[in-house]
């Protein structure tokens, strides 16, 4: 008899596993996700990216933003993979092996809701995975699986995310296995927590003072999401991707064209524009951007 589970799941980061779960033939009797929201600058209502998949599989779908008042079916085991809510006590042990949430980072190190981000906004040079039983505390839970995953050199915080998850499918796969067959026992998370609040918009604003490396790493940290941004002549412009090498020194936030390159100076060097985004215009590269300006730029 194949594993019975409820998956509870909201964003496109959590799509793998729920297609890794059904291709691996376990039995899916609920997907729990978010309800429908606004999104876009049109207000279209939207599903999840997990009710889309989830649909696709003729998947029965609790859509709601509380589990308070939700009643689960029968089952082996919970999975949880960025659902966006909290499981409250009342359901944490009725699955016969609990529920077990895939979090992207090494426990204890990173706990809250944006890991990688941080990983990735500290400089650290690797994120990782864990797979742990939930426990009525924030990802305090014991573990029965983790791993460190180094970051790419170019990558952005979205693109190492979506890395994980592509990657990290079998890694759930056989430890859920492991853990409805009594293989394994979670062991209790070692050493001194941190944690990992998510980035806001304000995390988000560029601040050229610093050293061009940690300017760098800061706007891979919040790309797409919140997204990097800086001001020019009081106007928002995104900043979508720069180079991972630094560049020549400049003056504080002027922005330089040089040799078919657009800098923008820091404290010790300069950073390589790549995609910028103009308020109320389009994604543009850089330079196309640049060539579009008769005025000194300095960003502010």
């Amino acid at each position: 008899m194949s594993t019975r589970i409820v998956f509870a799941g909201s964003p496109d980061v959590a799509g793998p596993y729920l297609r890794a779960l059904h291709d691996a033939q376990f039995d899916i009797r609920a997907v729990i996700t978010r309800e429908d929201s606004r999104q876009g600058r049109k207000g279209v209502v939207t599903p999840t990216a997990i009710a889309t998949v989830a649909e696709e599989f003729g998947l029965p779908v609790i859509k709601t933003n509380s589990l308070r008042d939700v009643d689960i079916p029968e089952v082996d085991i919970a999975v949880v993979v960025a659902y966006g809510g909290l499981v409250p006590r009342r359901l944490l042990d009725f699955p016969t092996h609990g529920w077990v949430n895939v979090h992207f980072s090494v426990l204890p190190k990173y706990r809250g809701a944006a890991p990688v981000q941080r990983a990735m906004w500290n400089g650290e040079p690797a994120t990782g995975i864990s797979i742990f039983r939930l426990v009525n505390e924030l990802d305090a839970g014991p573990v029965y699986f983790s791993r460190a995953i180094s970051f790419d050199d170019d990558e952005t915080a979205s693109d190492a995310l979506a890395r994980l998850a592509t990657s990290t499918t079998g890694d759930l796969i056989g430890t859920l296995r492991l853990i409805t067959t009594g293989a394994i026992s979670p062991v209790g998370q070692l050493g001194e927590p941190s944690f990992a609040p998510k980035l806001t918009r304000e995390d988000g604003r560029i601040d050229w003072s610093l050293a061009a490396e940690t300017v760098i790493q800061r706007i891979r940290a919040v790309s797409r999401e919140p997204g990097a941004h800086t001001s020019l002549n009081g106007e928002s412009i995104a900043v979508l991707r720069v180079a991972s090498q630094i560049g020549p020194s400049y003056p504080i936030g002027a922005v330089v064209v040089n040799e078919g390159h657009v800098f923008t100076g820091t404290l010790d060097a300069s950073v390589e524009l790549l995609d910028v985004k103009p308020a109320g215009k389009t994604e543009m590269s850089a330079m196309a951007w640049a060539r579009g300006q008769r005025d000194r730029l300095v960003f502010e």
